[in-house]
């Protein structure tokens, strides 16, 4: 268990200031050796990348998979490292992991990258612009990071990855297995293996205001005929007839405005769609599979790998998001104490799936769940 007083954390840390808990996560041990790891390196679908200091007459170059046996073959014996994201999507034992981090909302987990590196491998120093774990997993790695933010500091010109040009440390440790440093976003931080290691990186989202705005957008286009349009009753004659005013943007930001504070509903079924949006695309009509009770009462059932299930509450109803897409639920207390499960687990048993199908409401989700590939059906 993470050893992690998380209210104190939050109160003290969270996006705040760098943590070192030393071992958060005692007699800690590699569900994935460096072997497994560039193995799923090898596969299809997987993100993943390679990353060489002094190589190919530049400081740092990046290469991305998936790779091949030989490309691990020709590497040098340092100063290198493989970096895999989203490891918990192909290897779901990491789910156990990220467990231990869920005193943080659900939507705010991003994914699990794990980085193996020899002596010396490392992919220079850096800024992230989102929170992350740094749990060191295999061996020792230097980290080397700053008190204060500075998100704005300069990086090397010509270079696809973004490292620093001057990398000023306030703090320098050693982690061993077990060990976890948190960053907020904003901290430069370099971390060198100081022998064959492997780092687990738990990484959160923070979606910008563009991005919030855009899913607005796009909630709001069925109700484009009946928004507001521009008016301007006090139409300005002192004026060139190819100048656009100042009061003309004005009315336009005022109308804008308008909609973005009288429509409650759009927000929350906008910012509810963004955070459950996912790589899991729902079938088209011709696709879709009939699912029926006896196929949820078959089996145990288990999350798509990219299925995100969230929920909100409101005065009369349970807006449940998943994948991008939204169902309608009732507000009673038996449905959202066993909403609440089915969101508590990555795997639902056939106990559970009974428990949920005993209420009509949830019946109907778990079969719009599975006609839209959200849950899968879990085979031996």
């Amino acid at each position: 268990m993470l050893d992690l007083n998380s209210n104190e954390f939050v109160q003290q840390y969270w996006q705040k200031r760098p943590c070192l808990l030393r071992n958060a996560l005692p007699n800690f041990e590699s569900v994935v050796s460096p072997e497994e790891l560039a193995g799923l390196a090898c596969e299809e679908d997987v993100h993943c990348r390679l990353v060489l200091e002094d190589s190919d007459d530049k400081p740092w170059t990046v290469r991305y998979g998936p790779f091949e046996e030989r490309d691990f073959l020709d590497l040098p014996e340092s100063n290198y490292s493989l970096l895999v994201s989203e490891c918990e999507k192909w290897m779901p034992e990491l789910y156990e992991l990220l467990e231990q981090f869920r005193f943080i909302p659900d939507w705010r987990i991003d994914d699990l990258m794990i980085s193996y590196a020899p002596a010396g491998g490392s992919v220079g120093p850096h800024i992230d612009q989102y929170d992350v774990f740094l749990l060191q997993a295999l061996g020792t790695r230097r980290w080397q990071y700053c008190e204060t933010p500075s998100p704005d500091d300069p990086v090397i010109d010509g270079l696809e990855l973004a490292i620093l040009q001057d990398f000023k440390p306030e703090q320098d440790v050693v982690l061993n297995p077990g060990d976890i440093l948190y960053l907020p976003p904003g901290h430069a931080h370099h971390g060198v293996a100081l022998e064959r290691c492997m780092t687990y990186s738990i990484g959160f989202r923070a979606p910008n205001a563009v991005t919030a705005l855009e899913s607005f957008a796009l909630e709001s286009e069925p109700f484009e005929a009946k928004s507001e349009r521009y008016c301007d009753a006090d139409l300005e004659l002192d004026r060139h007839h190819a100048e656009i005013t100042d009061k003309e943007i004005a009315r336009f930001h005022d109308m804008a405005t308008r909609l973005l504070e009288q429509s409650p509903e759009l927000w929350r079924d906008a910012i509810g769609k963004l955070l459950s949006d996912s790589a899991v695309a729902s079938p088209d009509d011709n696709e879709l599979q009939p699912v029926y009770l006896s196929d949820l009462q078959a089996s145990s059932w288990i999350r798509h790998p990219e299925s995100r299930i969230l929920y909100h509450r409101s005065a009369q109803s349970i807006e449940v998001y998943y994948n991008g897409n939204m169902h309608e639920l009732p507000l009673q207390p038996e449905i959202l104490e066993q909403l609440q499960k089915l969101c508590e687990n990555h795997e639902w048993s056939t106990e559970l799936m009974r428990e949920s199908i005993e209420i009509e409401a949830l019946r109907n989700l778990l079969i719009e769940l599975a006609k839209n590939h959200a849950i899968l059906p879990l085979t031996d």
